[in-house]
């Protein structure tokens, strides 16, 4: 996928690798959770730091049990080939512990650093958004890398359980997050309202459990299972609980697996990785009024068209809502001439515009061009199912190439409408097409009227005659 520069905006967003090694290099935060120590920005020019293990003292524990994971703290190192600055890290790396090292080796393979360059090339085109709010939020620097093991960073990804988008929501999990689902669209694609949503969440955990090893772990298994957890294993620590039996299986793997990515991925230069310097791009929103098909906007502003796909994976077909409600995310280097576009009121959606004739239904017409009814509904307002009137032109969105749609009216056709019925109290048009065994449609079109015309007492209709 080609993605464009973005202009002087953009300019701000670092590469991937940049995102996390280079915004490191140049802070001077204090010393982080895990007691390592921020270098400041002279790292750049000096020679860094590395991690060395040195175990840390544990509470009194079961002999049994294996020792805790190690804390790591900083020491002098000889100098890199590179000015990515110190390690730096806020969460807890379990140097030592088994399946973390695991983990960790596995990633450090040909084939592990492959993937992880993979998806850290995937993740350029919403890492700027994602580094921007988690500093918004004020959470870990290293929930960047949970999408990682989430979905591969792909917007797309959906889990065997349903879960979908970078983050993995599932249906049932974005009460409160502003994520529309429906025919037309399902934002837990949308990068920016997974990514807020998804944070929001994790800052919720940390401030339930108060400790984030168990916010991230919650994250997996959810929080009211994690509340079940602490009390079955009598303790609010993760490693604690994973010791004794009382997380999730997946779980108790979910937190070795994203710290051994975190210790990987966080400083890529310095484990192997060859990560794009390219800026990630600098997004903007623009609001739509009306459907719009992304490709046509594509050609008519200039916008590649891989790259606004990538930035509205949300859109089931390719096209935004009939009623608005939409802001489109565009490369803010293009934004002007999308707006442009936009104002013009030019045509940007191909629909088939279909003329009701005798014997035609709106779930029929669904069926032939692959689309819903209330798909069809949203892009004619007032339109009601069942009551279309010959003639009536009726606007279907034209995802698929489809021949125009041509109603099977069966034995309708060969009818002889040579009789007569005198309309009683209680008539209507259904309820007489089902005395003679005729579509109601072609009854109201033989007769000259609409399905919802009203039917006086005592009219005369023309009918098929009974054998």
């Amino acid at each position: 996928m080609t993605i464009p520069r973005a202009g002087t905006a953009g300019l701000k967003a670092l590469a991937l690798s940049a995102l996390v090694a280079a915004f490191v290099a140049a802070a001077t935060a204090p010393a982080s959770a895990s007691g390592t120590q921020a270098a400041g920005a002279s790292a750049l020019v000096e020679a860094p730091a590395a991690m060395v293990d040195v175990p840390a003292e544990r509470p009194s524990a079961p002999p049994s049990l294996d020792p805790r994971p190690s804390r790591s703290v900083m020491t002098a190192s000889p100098s890199y080939s590179h000015h990515a600055g110190p390690e730096r890290y806020s969460l807890r790396l379990p140097f030592g512990e088994p399946q973390f090292e695991r983990f960790r080796a596995s990633y450090g393979t040909p084939g592990g650093r492959k993937w992880l360059e993979a998806v850290y090339e995937r993740s350029r085109p919403y890492a700027s958004y994602v580094m921007e709010r988690i500093r918004y939020y004020g959470v870990p620097e290293e929930l960047f890398f949970l999408p990682f093991i989430e979905s591969e960073y792909s917007a797309k990804a959906v889990s065997r359980s349903g879960a979908s988008g970078l983050w993995q929501f599932m249906k049932n999990s974005v009460g409160g997050y502003d994520m529309r689902m429906d025919d037309w669209i399902d934002e837990r694609r949308d990068f920016m309202k997974s990514t807020d949503g998804a944070l929001r969440k994790l800052r919720y955990n940390y401030e339930r459990f108060g400790d984030w090893e168990l916010a991230i772990a919650a994250y997996n298994c959810g929080a009211g299972a994690m509340d079940r957890a602490i009390k079955a294993g009598g303790a609010r620590d993760y490693w604690l609980l994973r010791e004794r039996g009382a997380l999730p299986k997946e779980t108790a793997s979910y937190l070795p697996k994203f710290l051994a990515v975190v210790s990987t991925a966080m400083h890529a230069g310095r484990n192997g990785l060859a990560v794009s310097w390219t800026p990630s791009v600098d997004w903007a929103r623009v609001p739509l009024d009306r459907s719009v098909d992304i490709a046509m906007l594509a050609s008519a502003s200039g916008v590649p068209l891989d790259v606004i796909k990538a930035g509205n994976p949300e859109l089931r077909y390719g096209v935004s809502p009939p009623e608005g409600r939409y802001s489109i995310k565009v490369p803010r280097a293009y934004e002007e001439s999308v707006r442009a576009v936009i104002a013009s009121r030019e045509t940007l959606m191909n629909v088939y515009m279909h003329s009701v004739r005798s014997g035609d239904t709106v779930s029929a017409l669904a069926k032939h061009y692959e689309v819903s009814v209330p798909m069809i509904q949203k892009m004619n307002p007032g339109l009601n199912p069942s009551l279309i009137r010959i003639g009536q032109k009726i606007v279907i969105p034209a995802f698929k190439d489809k021949k125009p749609y041509v109603a099977d009216r069966g034995a309708g056709e060969s009818l002889s409408f040579t009789g007569r019925y005198i309309v009683v109290k209680g008539d209507t048009l259904w309820s007489i097409s089902l005395r003679y065994g005729v579509q109601p449609e072609v009854l109201a079109e033989e007769n000259g009227m609409s399905l919802s015309g009203v039917l006086r007492e005592g009219l005369s209709l023309i009918v098929p005659i009974l054998e």
